[in-house]
C-alpha cells in the first residue's frame, strides 16, 4: 500500500468516524480502485481432500483434480469493529490454463482486518435443483436437494476402488468443516481442506484361501445388485465433528422412486481380489428390504461350469451409512458356502474388516 493511498484511506476513515457513519463501501471502492495489485488480492489455493497437512512424501488428492468449482463465504472484521460480508456463496472456478482458482470481482486484503472463510464443493449453481446456504451465526453450511441415481458403479473390474469420484454422473459433495481464519496483514492464500459428506459403498470379490488357483479353477462374477436406496437428501453440517452429531447431518427425502445399484458384469476373479462396485450413497439407515444378490460361475479352464446365486440382507452387516465413511462388502468364493464380510473405514483405503461367515 503506497503512502498516498494510506493518507487517503486515513482521511476517509476519519471522516466516517466524525460523522457517525459505519464502515461502508466508500473505503472498499477506493481500496479496490487504487490497489490493482495482484499480490494484495484475496486468492484461493488448490485445496486438498481429507487431509489437513500437505507433505512432500504424500501425494494428496487435490480439489482441482476432482472438481472445477466451489462455493465460498467470506467475512472481513474491519479496523472499526464492523463485519463486512465479502463473499456470499461466491462461485470460485479452477482455470486449468492458468493453473489456479479464480473469481470476479476480485477482493483485496486489508492489513488491519481479520477474515473468516467457509467453503463447499462443487458450487450449487452447477447442479440443477440444489441450493446451498449458511447460518450467519453458527456458520453451518446446508446443502438441500442432493439427488443420486446410483450411476457411479464400476463398468469394469478394478484391483482397487478409486479413492475419489472424478468424472462421474452422481456428484461427490464436500465441505470444509472448519472456518479458515487469518489476518489481512499476512496476505496468505486461502486453502480449504474438503471433507466428503456422502457415504461410499464398495463390493469386493476374492477367492477363499482354500480354493484352487486361477489356472486350475475359474471364477466369474455375472452380476451383483443391491436395491432399495433412497435417492434424495438434505444436509446441514453438525455443530461439531463428533460421529454422534455427524450421524444426524443428513435428512433423507424419500419421495422419489428408490433405485438399485448394479456391479460390473462378467468379471473374472483372479488370485488377487477385484472390486466390481463402488458408488456414492445418501447417508441413511439400512432396512430389511435392501437385498444383495450375487450371481457367479465356478468351472475349470475350457471345461465344466456351474452357476450359483446367493442373496443377503444389507442390514445384516450395516445398520446405517454415515457421512464420509467407506463401506466395504467382501464376497469370498470357494468350494464351500460363499461368505459375506463387511468392514467400514474412512474414505481412503484404510479398512477395518470384520469376518462374518
Amino acid at each position: 500500500m503506497n503512502r498516498l493511498f494510506r493518507h487517503t484511506a486515513t482521511l476517509i476513515l476519519a471522516g466516517a468516524l466524525l460523522t457517525g457513519c459505519v464502515y461502508d463501501d466508500t473505503v472498499r471502492d477506493v481500496y479496490d480502485n487504487i490497489s490493482g495489485n495482484e499480490s494484495l488480492a484475496i486468492a484461493f489455493n488448490d485445496g486438498f481432500i481429507d487431509n489437513p497437512v500437505r507433505t512432500k512424501a504424500v501425494d494428496l488428492p487435490l480439489l482441482s483434480r476432482h472438481m472445477n468449482t466451489m462455493g465460498v463465504w467470506g467475512w472481513q472484521n474491519t479496523p472499526i469493529e464492523t463485519v463486512e460480508c465479502l463473499f456470499r456463496n461466491q462461485e470460485v472456478t479452477f482455470n486449468s490454463s492458468l493453473g489456479k482458482w479464480t473469481y470476479s470481482p476480485v477482493k483485496y486484503w486489508e492489513n488491519n482486518s481479520t477474515y473468516r472463510f467457509c467453503a463447499y464443493a462443487p458450487h450449487a449453481n452447477s447442479v440443477p435443483g440444489v441450493t446451498a446456504t449458511i447460518d450467519p451465526t453458527t456458520l453451518r453450511i446446508s446443502i438441500s436437494g442432493v439427488t443420486l441415481n446410483g450411476s457411479n458403479t464400476l463398468s469394469t473390474a478394478a484391483g482397487e476402488a478409486p479413492a475419489n469420484f472424478a468424472g462421474v454422473e452422481d456428484v461427490d459433495w464436500m465441505i470444509d468443516r472448519n472456518v479458515q481464519s487469518m489476518s489481512g496483514m499476512q496476505h496468505n492464500i486461502v486453502s480449504f481442506n474438503m471433507q466428503h459428506i456422502l457415504s461410499k459403498l464398495c463390493i469386493k470379490v476374492e477367492r477363499s484361501s482354500t480354493f484352487l488357483s486361477e489356472s486350475e479353477m475359474t471364477v466369474t462374477i455375472d452380476s451383483v445388485t443391491i436395491d432399495n436406496f433412497i435417492r434424495q437428501g438434505d444436509f446441514t453440517a453438525a455443530s461439531s465433528n463428533t460421529p454422534e452429531l455427524q450421524a444426524t447431518e443428513w435428512t433423507p427425502v424419500d419421495t422419489l422412486p428408490r433405485y438399485t445399484m448394479c456391479s460390473a458384469k462378467n468379471v473374472s476373479v483372479p488370485d488377487t481380489a477385484v472390486y466390481v462396485m463402488e458408488s456414492l450413497l445418501i447417508p441413511q439407515e439400512a432396512n430389511p428390504n435392501q437385498i444383495i444378490e450375487i450371481y457367479y460361475k465356478i468351472g475349470t479352464p475350457g471345461g465344466f461350469i456351474n452357476e450359483f446365486n446367493s442373496t443377503f440382507r444389507l442390514d445384516e452387516k450395516f445398520d446405517r451409512f454415515l457421512p464420509g465413511c467407506n463401506y466395504i462388502i467382501t464376497f469370498r468364493i470357494g468350494p464351500d458356502v460363499i461368505t459375506f464380510d463387511g468392514g467400514q473405514s474412512g474414505w481412503e483405503d484404510k479398512r477395518i474388516s470384520k469376518n462374518i461367515n
